[in-house]
């Protein structure tokens, strides 16, 4: 009785942490615009880039190679990008 009460309270546990992990994870360290990059280009990804694994800049290399295919919300968001390992501003 005792090992199904400890089950249950740890998959709960499990199962309001990771979305938050998660969430925290892919936020820390990641400039605002590149998050909006990241949202803006999803659709883009997908029907051009489905198959790049991420990592490495990858990704942002294969939009750049479709660029005269992209919609222009993620050319618009692109265009906003720091310049790789430029920290941003107020920081």
């Amino acid at each position: 009785m005792m090992s199904r009460l400890l089950v249950g309270a740890s998959l709960a546990l499990t199962v309001l942490a990771v979305p938050t992990l998660v969430f925290a994870q892919a936020q820390d360290g990641q400039h605002p615009a590149a998050r909006a990059a990241m949202k803006a280009c999803q659709p883009d990804r997908q029907a051009l880039c489905k198959d790049e694994q991420p990592g490495g800049g990858r990704i942002l290399a294969c939009l750049k190679a479709h660029e005269d295919k992209l919609s222009a919300d993620c050319k618009a968001a692109l265009a906003t990008m720091p310049a790789k390992g430029q920290a941003p501003q107020g920081q």
